[in-house]
């Protein structure tokens, strides 16, 4: 079977859940015969090289192609959005004519039987795929993404920010309910997510769960129980860690430091900011940036934490501190 899979991000290198869940899934594919082509867009997020230096991690792939695309908040843009659209911001900013142009270049030479969509934003390019393809276009949702700006908006203490939070959160809901009527299958990455397509989706439409795993690791050294380490992984620029982790070290922190003094807390991400912010600089805590390896990083932890109050389809990290032999000490939304 050729598969044809449409991604927000590339899946390498893997810094991210997002990233993690894509990776496995193509992955999974190609280890089931199929032969897959990635169509990825690179945002300003992510690392300027190209599918050259990423091939030889994506040796499976049959071709793959990244297109730069400029997804950067635009204030201006975002208030004509709320006074003139019903479409959720979040998503029209992957709005891309030179994505459009390559994606329907490389359907219609592909021949594919398949179009894979990782993310409720490609059901703007829905049109566009039909009219190049009559091969069935699944949708596989890493989130319920309405449910997350909900979530946001509950804890957020600013008025205005949480107007707004509440109003995404009902377009997002909409379009949400549209794409379970518009896509051929749709394919969840959790349960409770599961269950929530089924609810708004037509009788009959094909559902589908493919929670993502991670690779066993073989032997991890044992961590160096003297001297008390606390480790948090996660997307530095995604809103939802910067507040859980912010009300960590304001609320938690002080209280594990004056029962353990020795205690310290380390902090990796992608998308960190160069210099650590105000609200981190501590004597006890340790600001590591972006790391090139999630999985050392964690090991070389006594205990992971994920202080999320928003969110939805799976911590990834969470399963992967797991796999390692890493407690983890979480929310309930976590």
């Amino acid at each position: 079977m050729k598969i044809l899979v449409l991604s927000p991000k590339p899946p390498w290198p893997p810094h991210d859940g997002g990233a993690v869940a894509i990776l496995r899934g193509i992955e999974g594919m190609a280890l089931n015969s199929a032969e897959i082509s990635l169509l990825s867009m690179r945002t300003e997020k992510h690392p300027p090289s190209g599918p050259a230096s990423d091939r030889k991690h994506l040796s499976f792939l049959k071709t793959y192609e990244t297109v730069e695309v400029d997804t950067r908040i635009r204030p201006l843009q975002m208030l004509r959005n709320l006074s003139l659209s019903t479409e959720p911001y979040d998503l029209v900013r992957f709005s891309s004519d030179d994505f459009d142009g390559v994606m329907r270049r490389t359907i219609r030479d592909g021949g594919f039987d398949l179009v894979h969509c990782e993310g409720v934003l490609f059901t703007r390019y829905l049109r566009t795929i039909r009219r190049e393809t009559s091969a069935p276009v699944v949708l596989r949702a890493h989130n319920i993404e309405h449910r997350i700006r909900e979530m946001m908006a509950r804890h957020s203490s600013g008025i205005l920010r949480r107007a707004y939070l509440t109003n995404l959160a009902d377009r997002l809901r909409r379009y949400e309910t549209e794409a379970a009527q518009l896509f051929d299958a749709v394919v969840a990455i959790s349960e409770p997510d599961l269950r929530w397509f089924r609810d708004v989706a037509p009788a009959g439409k094909p559902m589908l769960l493919s929670e993502t795993g991670v690779a066993f690791p073989g032997y991890v050294s044992k961590t160096d129980e003297a001297n008390f380490r606390v480790g948090f992984i996660g997307a530095l620029n995604w809103q939802p860690n910067v507040q859980g982790l912010r009300w960590f070290t304001d609320r938690v922190w002080p209280v594990v430091s004056r029962a353990l003094p020795e205690a310290s807390l380390h902090i990796a991400g992608r998308g960190a900011p160069v210099r650590a912010p105000a609200w981190l600089r501590d004597k006890n805590i340790t600001w590591r940036g972006e790391t090139d390896d999630a999985r050392q990083f964690m090991a070389s932890v006594n205990v992971m934490i994920a202080p999320l109050f928003a969110g939805s389809g799976l911590r990834i990290k969470i399963i992967e501190a797991m796999s390692i032999g890493r407690p983890v000490v979480a929310t309930a939304v976590a």
